[in-house]
């Protein structure tokens, strides 16, 4: 499927890993200038040097996404590099299972900082240059967990939860500058997050690895009885910031493997 991407210049955050690395790979693949972000410099490197030995155009950013100085800075940097910015895709986050209600305001503080107000902070930088180039595309990667809130994580719950709402507050505020604003929302994707946490909270009560860990909380949790992989995710954001999808705007996707019917 053709996607009209070509020439398009993407700005992807948090991308030397993960979900980032592999929707960055995805638009690079479509023919997309992307630019690539994050703080470790080596794995940042890595991953620019992958997608430009797969014939991607691609400049990488060494950013702190909790810093607005940095935010501003990595989308000054994606202008000055590829002379505008058409895709903004919101997708650095962190989350900590066993938070509760009693934790200290400093650690619900540290999940906002760079799981929503890196996504205001970006948007806001970046709208003057999506309007410049006469309109463009943002895509917010939420979590299943904005709408059907998982225990232990209430402060990434609700930062997830007010991605969403943001999503869909923008696509109207937007819409007249012809800006798109999309949500993905997964949901047990196989990442370096979800591997962290399957070996700090989850092994060995549900399983002796990591492995075992995903096999029993895909079976006891979605329809599909696997984790998802990051391509799966990456497809669905291109195809949302692509001209393929261009009446559609304001929408929240599910890409979780049947979570949300299983728990309903």
């Amino acid at each position: 499927m053709e996607l009209g991407l070509n020439g398009k210049v993407a700005l992807v955050t948090a991308s030397s890993a993960g979900l980032g690395k592999a929707i960055a790979v995805e638009l690079a693949s479509e023919g997309a200038k992307v630019v690539i972000c994050a703080r470790g410099a080596d794995a940042l490197e890595q991953t620019r040097s992958e997608i430009s030995a797969a014939g991607g155009d691609v400049l990488a950013v060494t950013t702190d996404m909790t810093e607005p100085a940095d935010i501003e800075h990595v989308v000054d940097e994606t202008v000055s590099g590829f002379g505008r910015l058409d895709i903004l895709v919101n997708n650095a986050g962190d989350a900590v299972i066993g938070r509760t209600i009693a934790d200290a305001d400093e650690e619900w503080q540290k999940i906002y900082d760079v799981t929503l107000w890196s996504a205001v902070r970006a948007t806001r930088a970046a709208v003057p240059h999506l309007k410049a180039s006469g309109g463009g595309n943002i895509v917010n990667v939420a979590s299943v967990s904005g709408h059907s809130g998982l225990g232990g994580m209430a402060d990434y719950n609700s930062a997830k939860a007010a991605m969403l709402s943001l999503t869909k507050t923008l696509a109207q505020d937007l819409a007249p500058d012809n800006i798109r604003v999309n949500a993905v929302n997964p949901a047990l994707i196989r990442t370096p997050l979800w591997e962290r946490m399957a070996q700090d909270v989850f092994v060995p009560d549900l399983g002796k690895d990591v492995d075992e860990v995903f096999a029993n909380l895909s079976s006891q949790n979605l329809l599909i009885h696997r984790f998802g992989r990051p391509d799966e995710v990456s497809g669905i954001v291109a195809m949302l910031a692509s001209e393929r999808s261009s009446f559609v705007t304001g929408a929240c996707w599910n890409i979780d493997g049947g979570f949300t019917k299983f728990i309903v």
